[in-house]
């Protein structure tokens, strides 16, 4: 009588229960990643942001002083300006007519899609002109860009421009209040 050997039937895969094992592993590993994650995320969306916004301001100015007209910088509505709207797309555009309304004689230059909808972005006033010398007259102020608004977790920035036209960049905690 002949004896068979079971050592050449090994098994060489994984069993089912240790699949299921190695899989929740990694679902509770991946869940502790993505809690991470999401606060980077949107500290990566406000500072491109607001890069964004200050290199918008940086080309009005310029160009307010290069092609020796008013350059206006804000969210259009019915096109005009409206300070409601700072979180929808911005546009940068020559203001030849009535200033903060964009008539068919103005041109637009450069424009902003609109921010994350969990990011709220405001300024006091309804635009920001550019006169033909670059300064920014009474239409300085502050922008408050804060991510994710609605937790109040998250530190925001703020964007200064002041009556001279220049432009300044700062934490800010107002966004956690």
């Amino acid at each position: 009588m002949k004896t068979r050997n079971f050592t050449r039937y090994k098994n060489y895969g994984a069993a089912l229960i240790e699949i299921m094992i190695v899989l929740s592993i990694l679902a509770v590993l991946l869940n502790i990643a993505l809690q991470e994650f999401n606060p980077f995320l949107a500290n990566n969306r406000l500072e491109n942001r607001i890069t964004l916004i200050q290199r918008a301001l940086r080309i009005a100015r310029s160009n307010a002083q290069t092609s020796n007209s008013v350059i206006t910088f804000c969210a259009l509505v019915n096109n005009q300006c409206d300070r409601e709207y700072w979180h929808k797309e911005l546009t940068v555009f020559v203001d030849t007519g009535d200033i903060g309304v964009f008539d068919e004689n103005d041109t637009v230059i450069f424009r902003l899609e609109a921010i994350n909808k969990q990011d709220m972005l405001t300024y006091p006033r309804n635009s920001v002109n550019f006169r033909p010398d670059g300064t920014a007259g009474f239409n300085t102020g502050t922008f408050f860009y804060c991510p994710e608004y609605k937790e109040a977790s998250l530190e925001g920035l703020a964007l200064t421009v002041s009556q001279p036209g220049r432009v300044r960049l700062k934490d800010t905690d107002r966004c956690q209040q």
